[in-house]
């Protein structure tokens, strides 16, 4: 989700520095990407699971032809070839998954890395969990 900054007077001590005005810029812009990332994943597993169930539709066939979907166009196949294409589109999804998994985890260690910086200035004046940064700032 987004995050949005709040500047409410309470703390007296707390200064809103340009290079900390940046940090929390970024972990923003970084929680949106983790979230896309993360959106990504599950439509990735998604496709994962409709694959499996595609091969025990295949494993069904008894050797009948059968069609399958490239593009918008449906072709007819025998069994050998729907069972290649379905592995290499299994094998494809797969290694995007680990390449989003990797990118999700990358992002998630640079979010830390930011919030434990900030939450070490800022304290309890500013909120880094989901949903919500607040900053408590001197009027």
């Amino acid at each position: 989700g987004l995050l949005t900054l709040n500047k409410m007077a309470s703390r007296k001590d707390t200064e809103l520095h340009f290079e900390d005005q940046q940090k929390i810029n970024e972990f923003s812009r970084l929680n949106l990407k983790y979230h896309e990332i993360k959106a990504d994943i599950k439509k990735r597993k998604e496709e994962l699971d409709a694959l499996e169930d595609a091969s025990l539709m295949i494993e069904e066939s008894f050797g009948e032809n059968l069609k399958i979907m490239i593009g918008e166009s449906f072709i007819e196949v025998d069994e050998d070839t729907a069972t290649q294409y379905q592995e290499a589109q299994m094998e494809s999804v797969r290694e995007h998954l680990d390449v989003l998994q990797d990118q999700a985890e990358e992002v998630e260690g640079k979010m830390k890395t930011l919030k434990s910086h900030l939450y070490a200035k800022f304290g309890t004046a500013i909120n880094l969990e989901e949903e919500q940064l607040f900053l408590i700032l001197s009027a």
